[in-house]
């Protein structure tokens, strides 16, 4: 049997060495990354005990329902019901966007680069309204340690948009590394923000489909005797586990999931009016023919389940379109 010799040895050992001390190495740095990140994790959850905020966070919502009533052409638009999609992800697209390319012309730009990077600080300023508009409007609906959380995300950004704002104004005076700094500082708030933003969407679903996760069975299958399902009144029913509601209008017999896709509220206890559902908790409206939403504050469509009568019995399945 061949043996390494001593040479040999001697490099596969100092190998041996280098790479495990840098593993080790590797491992302590990102422990200790996470564990100087710990305070960031906690922030969300700390902010959704803080129950002296409700009454601060109610009065608010209470306002913005106001302005913008459920079923509105304003919370509609707020909304994004016609784009099929929440509005306000997009648009903080264009607030941090300007103020990441302000940022980076501030500093690596030169001179040159000076009135580009001071206009879009402005432009963030600017974008920053209708985001905090779309942002409020979708805020309204929530509820609990959600609410809490979302006020002091919302919190956050009117004081990064204060900071940008008094950044232009520095920069307007000539004075313009206060100017910068400032934007430095308000970049590194609205950063924590984002932050924020992220665990309500991600952790909290705030703004997600509810329904993205629900589908009908591919196979036709008996839900309910026809007899069951009466004229105008939602009757829920289960298939694979899955709940839907069955609706009968004009003699015509339609099925959409049960979960309003807004935030899950239930639809067999709302009404029907005039070819739609309308959800019991914030009256957002679907078609019943395709489940397409009409008006807001949801900015997803509700899916529609295929539904025939068969030997009496009622049997759903998913769309065709859906598989």
């Amino acid at each position: 049997m061949h043996r390494p010799a001593p040479r040999q040895l001697l490099v596969m050992e100092m190998l041996g060495h280098t790479f495990g001390s840098s593993s080790a190495k590797g491992g302590l740095t990102a422990q200790s990354i996470r564990d100087g990140l710990r305070p960031l994790r906690e922030l969300p959850l700390q902010a959704e005990q803080i129950d002296s905020l409700d009454q601060v966070a109610g009065a608010l919502a209470r306002a913005v329902e106001r302005a913008a009533p459920d079923g509105s052409s304003v919370n509609e638009a707020l909304s994004g019901t016609a784009l099929g999609h929440p509005l306000h992800p997009p648009l903080t697209d264009v607030v941090i966007g300007a103020w990441t390319s302000a940022l980076a012309l501030d500093w690596l730009g030169g001179k040159s680069a000076r009135p580009a990077a001071d206009w879009l600080v402005a432009l963030g300023v600017l974008s920053a309204l209708p985001t905090a508009a779309a942002g409020l409007n979708d805020w309204a609906t929530l509820d609990g340690p959600t609410r809490r959380l979302g006020l002091v995300h919302a919190t956050t950004n009117v004081v990064a948009t204060g900071l940008f704002a008094t950044s232009w104004l520095a920069r307007r005076a000539g004075r313009r590394f206060v100017g910068k700094s400032l934007a430095l500082a308000g970049y590194g708030t609205v950063s924590v923000g984002a932050f924020l933003g992220g665990h309500l969407s991600f952790r909290r679903g705030a703004g997600v489909d509810h329904t993205a996760f629900l589908e009908a069975p591919e196979d036709w299958t008996a839900v309910a005797d026809e007899a069951t399902v009466k004229e105008l009144e939602p009757l829920l029913v289960e298939a694979a586990g899955v709940e839907i509601v069955l609706v009968r209008e004009g003699g015509s017999l339609y099925a959409l999931l049960e979960r309003c896709a807004h935030q899950g509220g239930p639809l067999h206890e709302g009404r029907i009016e005039n070819g739609c559902v309308v959800c019991p908790w914030h009256s957002s409206r679907y078609r019943l023919s395709d489940g397409l939403a009409l008006s807001g504050p949801t900015a997803h469509p509700q899916p529609a389940v295929q539904v025939r009568v068969r030997d009496s019995k009622v049997e759903v399945r998913r769309r065709s379109t859906d598989r």
